[in-house]
Order: structure tokens, then C-alpha cells, then sequence
């Protein structure tokens, strides 16, 4: 009777935090990792076996155990009736959150390290060089510049080179662990690592300049580096780039990006959710730009109406990701729905197809999640 009554309880308590949990993990890791972790408290009480705490290494964006925090089981409460479950559940949660908070052991020496939740992790179009010191193109102070100055960060040189042409940025990384309050805050995606959704992309920025030649730009969803709408504004000669996220902590890190790199137009960041776009007074765009934001089921819609309502009339938008099952075709429906016209484009370029044709020999790849598939999204004049 008591496992069964135990067993009730876990999953009503995994009920009460799986969104929070939700909100830390992506979709590949969260549903194992909150069943983990809640079957461990309730199950180990007492033993004092320490239960090592997860951390997310921003440096180089990674899900790992860390040694620094662990938890003795002694110290949560076991379930001892049904009111208590989402007690329960808040103190478990807020005891993840401590472990979110602990410093890392260690860092990698380099945001290309191949330790990751993604296992294919690029599609090596982009290299990385670390700087010795902050590279400031910017003197001025910033509403961020006392609470996550420049010098707090790590800064690397990002290349990309199309043909001859070499195309460079200077991108910063945080020098810490993520807070509990930074994963919170609206979608975190962007902040785990440069998707090989954003580096196609990127690539294709790179190799189609003529595209935002005198053109108003926008990115949606671009995380901690919006890197494809910063390539754009430093070598495309656009008239505008206004680079956004959804969550406050990427868009601080962006902020940080603009004053270590010199761009050929005004280039802004801001927080921007899809879902209040059409309240947005920043105007239409010409062009927008989007990387791998199609997979979370519940912002699609949001998305979709943003893109409709921040495109300007024959604008275009240029959404890279793969196609995850059915999440890249519901995507192109409800555009199509909303009155967009999508055309899908597998092969956008030569050196990224034949790099996926290699890569496909490779027992972890898997075309499904890992190869990026370019949509054009147009607005039909009035």
C-alpha cells in the first residue's frame, strides 16, 4: 500500500512541476529528466545517498552533473498525504533551482567542444577563435552596463567563409552557469547553444547578402547570439537590423554583442514575444530572419501571427529548421492558412547539402532533427 500511495503521489507531484521543468530542459531532455529526479526523492528517502544535481554550462551550453551541489535526501519531506503533494513539488523545485545556481567545476576551453545533448552539434561552417581581451567597438554605457558589463564574458571571434570571402564576428559567452530566473523567463532555446539550424542559416546570410541590401531586417527568436541577423547587419548594407529574443537574459548577451563589433547600419536588440507582436510599435520589416523556433507546439500560432503582422506587404521571411516530424509541416500549414505562401527548400546550398550527405553516414545522425530545411515565407502585396 505504501509504494502504491508513493507511486500516486510521484506522479501527482511530477504533475505539479513538470511545466517549470518544461521550462528548463528542452524538449529531448525534460520529460526523462523530471521523471529521474522525482522518482529519486521519493524513492530514496533516507538512504542519504547524495543525489547529484544537474547544471547547464552556458560557456559551451551544456546539460551535465555537477560534483559542486549535491542534495541529501534527508532534507526533502516525504509525501505524507495529497494536500501535501504540491508543497512538496515547490520545495523540490526550488532545491533544482539551488543546483541550477551552483557554479561549474570546470569550463571547456572552447564553445566547439563536442559534449552535447544534440550529439550532431554542427554542420562545421563556422569556426571559432577565443580573444584574449574584450574587443569594444562601443564605449558607450548601455542600461546593461553595471549589472552584465563586457569584461564578465569570454569573447570569441566567429568566422564563417563562402567561397573566398570570409565574414567574422565577435561573440561573447557569459562567464557562469545559468541562473534559475534566466531559464524561466519566456523560451530558453536560444540560450543552449548555436543550433546547426542557426548556423545554416547564418551560412546562408553569409552566401545571399543581396537579399537585405537596403532592407529592413528583423530576427525572431535569435538567443544569445542572433547571429544571423548580426552577420547581416555587418556586411549586407541593410538599412535596418533590429535583432530579438524572447527572453531577457539573450537579449542582455546581444546587447553586450552590439558594443564589441562595428555594423554597417543601425542594428538594435529588444525583447520581443511573439505572441504581443501585433501590439509592437517597432514598425514592419522588409526581411525577417528565424532559426529552429518552430518545435514548441504552443508558440506556433504566436509565431505565425507575428510574421504576418510584422512583415511588410511582399516581405519575405527566411525560417530555417528541420523538419522534426510533423512540427515543420504544421508550421507551413498554418502560415498557409493565415494567408503567408511557404515555399520549402531542402537544397539552399551546395556546400551545406554535400556536408549533410557526409554526415549521414554517421550512425548518430539523423536527418529528421538534424538537417535544416529552409522555408520562404512571402506576404502577399495588398
Amino acid at each position: 500500500m505504501m509504494i502504491c500511495r508513493s507511486i500516486r503521489q510521484f506522479d501527482s507531484g511530477k504533475r505539479a512541476a513538470k511545466q517549470s521543468v518544461s521550462q528548463i530542459l528542452p524538449n529531448s531532455v525534460s520529460s526523462s529528466f523530471y521523471s529521474l529526479f522525482f522518482f529519486s526523492l521519493v524513492f530514496q528517502k533516507g538512504r542519504r545517498c547524495p543525489l547529484v544535481a544537474p547544471h547547464m554550462d552556458q560557456s559551451n551550453d551544456i546539460f551535465a552533473l555537477s560534483p559542486c551541489f549535491k542534495i541529501e535526501l534527508d532534507q526533502v519531506p516525504f509525501i505524507s498525504g495529497r494536500n501535501e503533494t504540491k508543497k512538496v513539488a515547490r520545495r523540490r523545485w526550488a532545491i533544482l533551482a539551488k543546483a541550477l545556481k551552483s557554479p561549474t567545476a570546470s569550463q571547456p576551453s572552447s564553445p566547439t567542444d563536442e559534449i552535447s545533448v544534440r550529439r550532431i552539434s554542427s554542420f562545421m561552417l563556422l569556426e571559432t577563435r577565443e580573444l584574449p581581451t574584450a574587443p569594444l567597438a562601443h564605449t558607450a554605457p548601455t542600461p546593461w552596463r553595471s549589472n552584465d558589463p563586457v569584461s564578465k564574458r569570454t569573447w570569441f571571434e566567429y568566422s564563417i567563409r563562402v567561397g573566398a570571402q570570409l565574414y567574422q564576428l565577435n561573440i561573447g559567452h557569459r562567464n557562469r552557469t545559468f541562473s534559475a530566473e534566466d531559464l524561466m523567463g519566456f523560451n530558453n532555446t536560444g540560450n543552449i547553444c548555436i543550433w546547426p539550424s542557426e548556423e545554416t542559416l547564418s551560412y546562408y546570410a553569409c552566401g545571399n547578402l543581396a537579399l537585405f541590401s537596403g532592407k529592413r531586417v528583423l530576427e525572431l527568436g535569435g538567443g544569445m547570439s542572433c547571429l544571423a541577423a548580426l552577420f547581416v547587419a555587418k556586411y549586407a548594407g541593410a538599412q535596418r537590423v533590429l535583432a530579438t529574443d524572447g527572453n531577457k537574459a539573450s537579449v542582455e548577451n546581444v546587447q553586450a554583442i552590439l558594443r564589441c563589433n562595428a555594423f554597417a547600419c543601425r542594428t538594435d536588440c529588444a525583447v520581443l514575444r511573439w505572441g504581443d507582436a501585433a501590439q509592437d510599435s517597432r514598425g514592419q520589416f522588409d526581411v525577417i530572419v528565424s532559426a529552429d523556433c518552430l518545435f514548441f507546439d504552443d508558440a506556433r500560432t504566436d509565431l505565425v501571427n507575428c510574421l504576418r503582422s510584422r512583415l511588410a506587404p511582399g516581405g519575405l521571411a527566411l525560417v530555417m529548421a528541420p523538419r522534426r516530424g510533423a512540427t515543420l509541416d504544421s508550421f507551413v500549414g498554418q502560415s498557409e492558412a493565415a494567408g503567408l505562401r511557404c515555399r520549402t527548400v531542402p537544397n539552399y546550398s551546395d556546400v551545406v547539402w554535400e556536408k549533410r550527405l557526409a554526415l549521414m553516414a554517421n550512425a548518430d545522425y539523423n536527418d529528421n532533427i538534424h538537417y535544416p530545411i529552409l522555408i520562404e515565407v512571402t506576404k502577399p502585396e495588398r
